[in-house]
């Protein structure tokens, strides 16, 4: 048989690169990116590269359903079929709705934008129940929450190629999409300004014109003044103001507050260098802004994006050629978030008003919020306390919740004390080794999905290259075999999931746009054609239709409704912390927790690390490869981190990734609580009182170098090697 190409999308991060996958018989031999997908254009990274191949073929993979017949974390499982699984979970969860109340059964998955958190959504929905936990309060969902208030919906940096200045902040796009960092390295090229907001001295902050070094934290401070120099140089477009924001005076007086000589003072940027860089992004349009994960979950997350969508909004970088122009969806397309909010597919909103956090994170948790999900924090309070009411059985899909939660201590005392905890993925996890009930997911490369690329813009496929190994199924059909189940014991409060499988599901969703998707498959994608300035006709998607500089909806529920600065937590702290904690560096490696598991992963990086400046660590005694004990003043716990000296860090500022565990390490938490950072962390409060994110970016710690033999004792060199893994 010859060999086939299948033209789909890599999903194994945010990016979601256009594919080439070549396959042999049903054998993947390689896979590339594709030229003429319109977003990515060939660019590809090493995890597309080697990562569905590695965990489609992983040893360690689940291929059927798995019961536990030991204690939680012993890893004692013995197989049994799909029938028995589904009947056995759908009684268990029957006596918990029976004596709790279908609130009481609760869901975590990775996000809205994929099949398995619609899927796990309309199950827990026709159920009754209105609590599913997201990872996007650490991740994009303050950005998210912010653009509801504001009317700021932009998908940053996808008008690069066309743009004159570009001012990045928070974000190292070498290390977090290839596509952005191809598109900006290409600007800089044709002489585009480049502006730099991050404490580290990353790859795109070496390339800057400007590059403002500030403290962690200080974001919205550094915005405000900003925007206080535009007011005062009469910098902003006024026509564009006058006709499409709203609360511009109000913006004016608040960001008087934020003269630069107070800026400096709070942001450790020299005062020049900040007017500079408001006068360069004013006057160089279009203009466009990328904002990274360094702006999301921390306490003033919303009002620090709020404080930047100002800024665009000032200059009237919004929807205009080269600017930050908005998602352009397909007509006629249904895409997951859409459907998740369409009330065809919503419960009674006195239903959904009970979801936890909902009363105090109305925009965050509330039926009116953007996420419409549980406020994490609390449902793992609720699950160890019963407050303020209890939850007793858990479904996780796709989502390792022990790995990429703050407080990992606090995460596995809760998953220890559920009445149910189900599982599916497609490798055993911490999360995994401590279910009940074991489910066989399909991995990328067994999968099918339809969804929209803002990048593009294009309509893009993820089309199944080889058949799935073992038992394993979609997160679709696992979804329908366990509403099938609930449902012949008369167990659901409503039919919210009306599709049979996964490709039922996609016909649905492109019905309306006149693309079959065995046409789409063809190419992979399909273009789709856009025009600017598109809130001339529709306005934008706030009361008032408007840009909303100051937030109507925000001040009628008592929070503050413009953007202001406050204070980190790690100012308030003394000095026995004396340096301050970024966490969540992002790699081109790992994804989340994903790939601990893999060779080529871990042939890259093989523990994890603590960056810090040369001369720092030189005065605490430690010299580059040594190993440090971190802790907080949350004292969640302390974790075990390798130094990485250089000198791209401020001098009292230290940074980490995310994620870690060992797959060959013993016990439940595979090193979880001793080599992740996470384990080291709060999970709050504080909160944003917008969104309930945690202060999980910023935070005070100390270090103190580990002695060797406690090393050893931990396990020695398995740090470095050997793994079990393919």
């Amino acid at each position: 048989m010859p060999e086939r190409i299948v033209a789909s999308t890599c999903k194994e991060c945010s990016v979601r690169c256009g594919s080439l996958i070549h396959v042999d018989g049903d054998t993947v031999t390689r896979i590339r990116g594709n030229p003429d997908h319109p977003g990515s254009r060939g660019a590809f990274c090493i995890k597309g590269v080697h990562g569905p191949v590695v965990a489609r073929e992983h040893p360690d993979r689940p291929l059927h359903p798995m019961r536990r017949i030991g204690a939680r974390g012993e890893g004692k499982w013995e197989r049994i079929n799909w029938e028995s699984a589904f009947t056995e979970i759908a009684e268990r969860l029957g006596e918990v709705k029976g004596t709790h109340g279908p609130c009481a059964i609760a869901g975590a998955v990775s996000n809205h934008f994929v099949s398995r958190g619609l899927a796990m959504t309309q199950l827990l929905r026709s159920i009754g129940s209105p609590n599913y936990m997201i990872n996007q309060d650490l991740c994009q969902g303050g950005r998210y929450t912010a653009a509801m208030l504001t009317g700021v919906g932009a998908q940053p940096g996808n008008e690069i190629e066309r743009t004159r200045c570009i001012l990045v902040v928070g974000k190292s796009p070498s290390d977090s999409s290839v596509v952005q960092w191809m598109h900006i390295k290409a600007a800089k090229q044709r002489g585009v300004k480049l502006i730099v907001i991050d404490p580290r001295r990353t790859q795109i902050a070496r390339m800057a014109d400007l590059w403002l070094q500030l403290k962690p934290g200080t974001d919205a401070a550094l915005a405000l003044g900003m925007i206080n120099v535009m007011f005062a140089e009469s910098l902003i477009d006024e026509a564009f103001v006058a006709q499409w924001c709203i609360g511009t005076e109000r913006l004016r007086e608040r960001a008087s507050r934020y003269p630069l000589a107070t800026v400096a003072a709070i942001t450790g940027v020299d005062a020049d260098r900040i007017a500079a860089a408001a006068r360069l992004f004013a006057t160089e349009t279009p203009g466009c802004m990328v904002l990274g994960h360094g702006v999301d979950a921390q306490a003033n997350g919303v009002g620090t994006v709020m404080a930047f969508h100002a800024l665009l909004a000032l200059t009237g970088n919004i929807e205009r050629e080269g600017s930050n122009r908005f998602a352009k969806p397909m007509p006629g397309f249904k895409d997951y978030y859409s459907i998740l909010n369409d009330t065809h597919f919503r419960m009674p909103a006195d239903r959904e008003a009970q979801i936890i956090g909902a009363a105090q994170f109305p925009f965050w948790s509330g039926p009116q919020s953007w996420s419409k999900s549980a406020h994490n924090p609390s449902l793992i309070h609720a699950i160890r306390t019963s407050e303020p009411y209890p939850v007793r059985a858990l479904y996780v899909s796709g989502v390792n919740i022990v790995c990429t939660y703050p407080d990992i201590g606090s995460t596995i005392d809760a998953l220890k004390r559920l009445d149910l905890l189900v599982v599916a993925t497609d490798h055993v996890t911490p999360t995994a080794e401590l279910a009940d009930y074991l489910l066989p997911k399909t991995t990328l490369l067994e999968e099918e999905d339809v969804s929209g690329d803002p990048g593009g813009p294009c309509l893009a496929v993820v089309q199944r290259a080889v058949t799935p190994r073992g038992e394993a199924r979609t997160d679709v059909e696992i979804a329908v075999g366990l509403r099938d189940a609930l449902r012949a014991r008369g167990l659901l409060d409503f039919e919210l999931l009306p599709w049979n499988s996964h490709r039922e599901l996609i016909d649905f969703q492109l019905a309306s746009t006149g693309i079959d998707f065995d046409t789409l498959c063809k190419t992979g994608f399909t273009p789709i054609a856009f025009g600017y300035r598109e809130y001339l006709q529709k306005g934008f998607k706030t009361p008032s239709g408007k840009i909303e500089l100051s937030s109507e909806r925000l001040e009628a529920s008592g929070f503050d409704a413009m953007p202001a600065y406050r204070a980190p937590e790690y100012t308030r702290n003394d000095a026995e912390f004396d340096l301050v904690l970024l966490t969540g560096i992002r790699s081109m490696t790992f994804h989340h927790s994903r790939f601990r598991n893999h060779r080529w992963a871990r042939n890259v990086q093989s523990a994890p690390e603590l960056r810090i400046h040369p001369e720092t660590a030189a005065g605490y005694g430690l010299r580059k490869g040594d190993w440090v004990w971190l802790e907080t003043p949350s004292r969640a716990g302390r974790v075990l981190l390798e130094l990485w000296l250089t000198e791209d860090m401020p001098h009292d500022v230290v940074a980490t990734g995310m994620g870690w565990w060992y797959p060959e390490m013993s016990g439940a938490d595979h090193g979880a609580l001793t080599f992740n950072i996470d384990a080291a962390l709060s999970y709050g409060p504080p909160w944003d009182p917008i969104s309930g994110s945690p202060e999980a970016r910023n935070s005070a710690c100390r270090i103190v170098r580990a002695d060797p033999a406690e090393i050893e004792t931990l396990g020695g060199d398995f740090v470095k090697e050997p793994m079990r893994a393919s």
